[in-house]
């Protein structure tokens, strides 16, 4: 079972800059600078993470900016919650304080290919609220789910809870364009009504990036 490891962190500027450029960096086609330095060590990153096949990054999209502030997002498959979580703590000791990175996992059972191919790649987060089933949660999760695997340009969504807390679901669903996204879910749709449901118990929380794949 493969399991997708998230990490959602403000990034420096030399990243929203040149992404590419530190990315290079990171897995040692051309040496660290100073100014990738300053914000984390990313050759030490990626030697992290580089023996589990898939790692992508990306930025959220400008149009989606909380107070001006882009956040990078790096997705990596793990052959197992075992295998990533023993990384865990020596991957966030890696960012900076300012960085304020968030680690999860999620424990989805499912293979992120599909997903991860659209061109815009959606992470919802939800959050259960205080005295709220988590139960009721999982079963419009799964309403969700079903009603946008569907969806016009989608490519596939898959949601599940985080070993960190059992109480957050996250999805990470693909889609040709944001708007394709917004289209799915407007006031209209059966979606929606879903997700005007699933706001009553959770909070929720997401972001669209454009993920490439990592070599190296």
């Amino acid at each position: 079972m493969t399991i997708p490891q998230i990490i959602v962190f403000t990034p420096g500027q030399v990243y929203v800059d040149s992404p590419e450029a530190v990315t290079e960096a990171a897995v040692g086609h051309i040496k660290a600078t100073p100014g990738i330095q300053a914000w984390v060590n990313y050759s030490q990153l990626i030697r992290t993470i580089r023996p589990r096949s898939r790692s992508y990054r990306g930025l959220q999209h400008e149009d989606e900016l909380e107070a001006g502030v882009k956040m990078a997002v790096w997705v990596n498959v793990w052959d197992s919650y075992d295998s990533a979580s023993k990384q865990k703590d020596q991957l966030k000791a890696l960012f900076k304080e300012e960085n304020k990175p968030e680690i999860y996992h999620v424990n989805i059972g499912a293979d992120l290919a599909k997903p991860i191919s659209g061109t815009t790649t959606e992470v919802a987060r939800m959050n259960l609220k205080p005295g709220e089933s988590i139960e009721a949660l999982a079963k419009l999760v799964g309403e969700l789910e079903a009603n946008l695997k569907g969806a016009a340009n989608g490519h596939g969504t898959t949601w599940g809870p985080t070993f960190e807390n059992p109480n957050v679901y996250v999805g990470i669903l693909g889609w040709d364009t944001k708007q394709d996204h917004l289209n799915a879910v407007a006031p209209d749709t059966e979606a929606y009504a879903i997700i005007q449901k699933i706001l009553a118990i959770a909070v929720i929380t997401m972001l669209h990036v454009d993920l490439t794949k990592l070599h190296g």
